[in-house]
């Protein structure tokens, strides 16, 4: 959820009002004023960071009841947070890191399946947004909107599919796993705009990844506008894009473009 320019000023007056207060307190040689200035500065700091949070806390409220209208509307389950057997069934993906799975938190939870949202595949599918820290010592805070399917239409090698940035390509060319396409140019375009991989590097494992990556789930792929993260594993997929929560007004258009996903991995699987 990104601030807005009040968020901003009232966080940086917060902050500024406040650092003066402790340069004030702590009697900095180039600042020569009494020290009692120091009081009304961090009450004005404090009313600032207040009222900061306070929009923030109530912009999360107005998305939570959002989400939960729009559940009523289209059918479907809402829940405020995600349970145990969420973070169970996500942590069979590689895209997510254990610690972040343990103390990360699932919220705006819509729950449905084919029959409630009117399609013709046979699925259970959850919308969440997912919040947790990262960085060195976990100070940023990342979110993103996510979909997750569970099918038995499906039935998937278990593989991660993410954005190969300047970190991918060094890790693979000191040896970490990316199976790549290279026998045909849109293999090869693909194979330049993500980072494919299968678990523990099984080579039976690589080989059913090749054949589920078909030339049209190559195409579709390397083509597609926005870089993408897509996790397979058994009767699961999940689909997102990293950092990008989407408002509860695109959610429809969201599930369309998560379910165009969907059918093609499930119209990829050998008969």
């Amino acid at each position: 959820m990104k601030m807005d320019v009040t968020d901003y000023v009232l966080g940086g007056g917060a902050l500024g009002c406040g650092w003066l207060a402790w340069v004030i307190f702590e009697g900095t040689a180039f600042l020569d004023v009494d020290a009692l200035w120091a009081i009304p500065l961090a009450i004005i700091a404090l009313i600032l960071g207040g009222l900061c949070i306070r929009r923030i806390v109530k912009r999360f409220e107005q998305r939570s009841k959002k989400f939960k209208d729009l559940a009523e509307q289209m059918g479907m389950e809402f829940s405020e947070e995600g349970d145990s057997a969420l973070r169970e069934s996500l942590s069979v993906f590689d895209l997510f890191d254990k610690k972040m799975l343990q103390s990360g938190q699932f919220t705006n939870v819509l729950h449905g399946d084919s029959e409630q949202l009117g399609y013709g595949e046979e699925f259970e599918v959850r919308i969440l947004d997912c919040w947790y820290k990262e960085g060195r010592q976990h100070r940023r805070v990342s979110s993103q909107t996510m979909i997750c399917f569970h099918s038995p239409q499906l039935s998937l090698p278990q593989f991660s599919l993410r954005p190969e940035g300047l970190h991918q390509k060094i890790g693979s060319a000191l040896g970490y796993q990316d199976i790549d396409f290279e026998s045909h140019q849109t293999g090869a375009e693909f194979s330049k705009k993500y980072l494919l991989r299968g678990k523990d590097e099984q080579w039976m494992t690589e080989e059913k990844i090749r054949v589920l990556f078909t030339d049209k789930i190559l195409t579709f792929f390397a083509a597609h506008p926005d870089k993408v993260f897509v996790g397979g594993s058994g009767d699961q997929l999940i689909f997102y894009r990293e950092g990008n929560l989407i408002e509860p007004e695109n959610t429809p258009a969201f599930i369309e473009e998560g379910l165009e996903v969907f059918r093609l991995f499930a119209s990829s699987q050998p008969s």
